[in-house]
């Protein structure tokens, strides 16, 4: 298996980005939606077995001081197999910034904190899940 990644959403299949979120139970995530996100991150990291993807993750930065990395998946076929840490190598890489967070659930903590991640007690998040989920009819198109 020789995997290829990539750092740009310009020829990304949004039908497979949402089916790998579903396949790895990240589901409850709109095509329309994870497009928007996606194409609006400073930095995205896709991973392609052939023309399969099989992994995606992005950040946002401001590129001087501050980066948060979210949406980190893999396939389950394709888990544990180092693709997840290839992939935050890869962003850490290109993150030069002195502080760099990341949103992660309690279950995958542990694979971060190999990274060198750790817990930071100065964060604190507002959550308002009605905003998970696009209001349809005001959904938006997305430019190709």
């Amino acid at each position: 298996m020789e995997l290829t990644y990539r750092f740009s959403t310009s020829d990304a299949e949004w039908n497979e980005l949402e089916g790998l979120f579903k396949a790895a139970g990240m589901g409850g995530r709109a095509k329309q939606k994870i497009a928007r996100a996606f194409k609006k991150s400073s930095l995205v990291c896709l991973a392609f077995d052939s023309a399969r993807l099989v992994a995606a993750s992005r950040a946002l930065t401001d590129w001087e001081y501050h980066a948060t990395i979210y949406d980190v998946v893999v396939h389950p076929d394709y888990q544990q197999r180092g693709i997840g840490t290839r992939m935050m190598h890869e962003l850490m890489q290109r993150l030069k910034v002195w502080r760099v967070m990341l949103v992660a659930k309690k279950e995958v903590q542990s694979f971060y904190g190999r990274l060198g991640f750790d817990n930071y007690d100065d964060v604190m998040a507002r959550l308002d899940r009605s905003k998970l989920y696009d209001d349809l009819e005001s959904e938006q198109v997305i430019d190709a």
